[in-house]
């Protein structure tokens, strides 16, 4: 007989699966009427606690549907026309798009902290009014 033993997961976000980021409710249209501007960033943070001791660093990897003209900006399935998701690294600004990957050291008190900003980001220009959503996942490796 064989098998393997791992270590428990971190806890992320107090174990809720969904972190919800309002992007604001009063994002003017007027302010994303030339292609590749954005709204005012929005910042967030994944949080992860009890990671398992023997854990140096966790990697996060981000997906979701991309959006067609910008395939590193995650795609609008609201409402809302010609506009796309962007998410980013606090501190350098790299954009976060399908398939991005960023890497913390697991810290002293066994947490790991990243600092993201998401905001609406115009495709064109011309964004219409309506809602904003979009879902991105974040898969964690603990290395």
């Amino acid at each position: 007989m064989t098998g393997v033993v791992v270590a428990a997961p971190c806890i992320v976000n107090n174990n809720d699966s969904n972190l919800n980021v309002d992007l604001g409710r009063n994002i003017q249209a007027s302010d994303l009427s030339a292609g590749g501007s954005g709204s005012t960033l929005t910042p967030f943070t994944l949080s992860l606690t009890g990671c398992p001791s023997g854990t140096s660093s966790v990697k996060v990897s981000f997906s979701g549907a991309p959006e067609t003209t910008a395939p590193t900006r995650y795609k609008n399935t609201g409402t809302a026309t010609n506009l796309a998701v962007e998410l980013s690294q606090q501190g350098t600004g790299t954009i976060l798009g399908n398939g991005s990957t960023l890497t913390q050291a697991v810290q002293p008190d066994r947490t790991v902290t990243y600092a993201l900003n998401a905001r609406a980001y115009s495709v064109a220009g011309s964004v219409m009014p309506g809602n904003i959503s979009a879902v991105v996942q974040a898969n964690f490796t603990y290395n």
